[in-house]
């Protein structure tokens, strides 16, 4: 089971009670975060407060993340990272973190050679690759003998527009695609698929035959058993296998990056997290500044066969969401939703979507 938690949902500033991009993602193989804007550790702990008191079994705990996936590196997207690192330290954290994000191979080269160095004006590396981020960061104070526990920062050169499989899988039992995009720096999306599960195990017939119950673990342990002269496989005891499903979120992009055909994913996520900073009109805007329109994010959610569509990265001159829906709507055959601050996704065992809308005193829940 998949849980997406969007706490914020505003595209470069805080505005109309919507805070910068962050999202808590729990998955079969523990909590990550897709990005971490300004004060993204108090609405982490603000939601997990909101989701016990409400009832909800899901938590965000600061302490349970064990990766952060970084889409680009503009600040939106990243300024909450260093006092969210600080507080694990003096909360004592002891296990590893990984940050992981795109860069370019030179930014990569040049970070190496000039640790802590902005690079050089008129160089084709931005300021704000995350080569460069990272190596200011760790200069001011993320280095691993003056904290509690280990970080790992993994850079991954981005070459082209094709999805590629992250060198680095730091959730068991789910496999992360780096899914590059258009964004005036290197950035990307992440696809996670949780991998195919065993069907389900015919205890009824392991009983009928008079089994033992340490018998009945062997066969559903995937040992085969020898009764009487007659053999008894684990395989014959397992229903049909139960196939992964995935989500993916786009990070910030312009309309086009190949990554977004269908043909070159792993699998068609069965929720699509999309960016939609702008409504059509605004769509030679969201061209020149590398961002996309509802139209946009709905023809990325038709190439990718996407199941259910959200939105989110809204432009502070958006008020009313219920625009940006229509639009997407007119390009995307599925469900589309608007996200706001607080809202959650569950994807469960069957693949199917859930969306829980925050309202006053909790959640409620449409099954898209």
């Amino acid at each position: 089971m998949f849980e997406l938690h969007v706490l914020g949902t505003s595209s470069a500033r805080f505005a109309h009670g919507r805070s910068v991009s962050g999202s808590v993602l729990n998955t079969p193989g523990g909590m990550a975060l897709i990005d971490c804007g300004e004060g993204m550790q108090k609405r982490m702990m603000d939601h997990n407060r909101a989701l016990k008191s409400s009832g909800v079994e899901s938590r965000t705990r600061i302490s349970r993340v064990r990766a952060v996936f970084l889409t680009h590196g503009h600040m939106d997207h990243t300024w909450g990272l260093l006092p969210l690192l600080q507080t694990l330290d003096l909360d004592g954290r002891r296990n590893r973190m990984v940050i992981i994000g795109p860069s370019t191979q030179e930014a990569i080269d040049w970070a190496t050679q000039h640790p802590g160095e902005a690079p050089p004006e008129g160089s084709d590396i931005s300021p704000t690759d995350l080569a460069i981020l990272f190596s200011q960061w760790q200069a001011i104070g993320t280095k691993d003998e003056t904290s509690s526990y280990t970080i790992d920062w993994v850079l991954i050169p981005i070459e082209d527009d094709t999805p590629f499989t992250s060198p680095i899988q730091p959730l068991e039992g789910v496999t992360v695609t780096v899914v590059p995009t258009h964004h005036g720096v290197p950035s990307c999306g992440y696809h996670f698929e949780s991998n195919a599960k065993a069907g389900r195990f015919d205890r009824e017939r392991a009983v009928e035959l008079g089994l033992t119950k340490h018998q009945i673990g062997q066969l559903a342990s995937g040992e085969d058993l020898t009764i009487d002269g007659e053999t008894l496989t684990a395989e014959s005891f397992r229903g049909v296998p139960r196939a992964g499903y995935s989500v993916m979120v786009s990070g910030d992009t312009a309309h086009g990056p190949r990554g977004f055909d269908s043909q070159l994913l792993p699998s068609s996520p069965r929720l699509l997290l999309h960016e939609s900073t702008f409504t059509a009109e605004k769509q030679e805007t969201a061209t020149q500044y590398y961002h996309s329109t509802a139209a946009d994010a709905a023809r990325h959610a038709t190439a990718c066969k996407a199941s259910v569509l959200a939105l989110t990265h809204y432009s502070s001159r958006i008020d009313t969401l219920s625009i940006l829906v229509s639009e997407a709507r007119e390009h995307f055959s599925g469900p589309v939703t608007a996200t706001t601050d607080g809202d959650w996704f569950e994807i469960n065992a069957n693949g199917n979507v859930s969306h829980h809308v925050r309202v006053e005193n909790g959640w409620n829940t449409m099954n898209l």
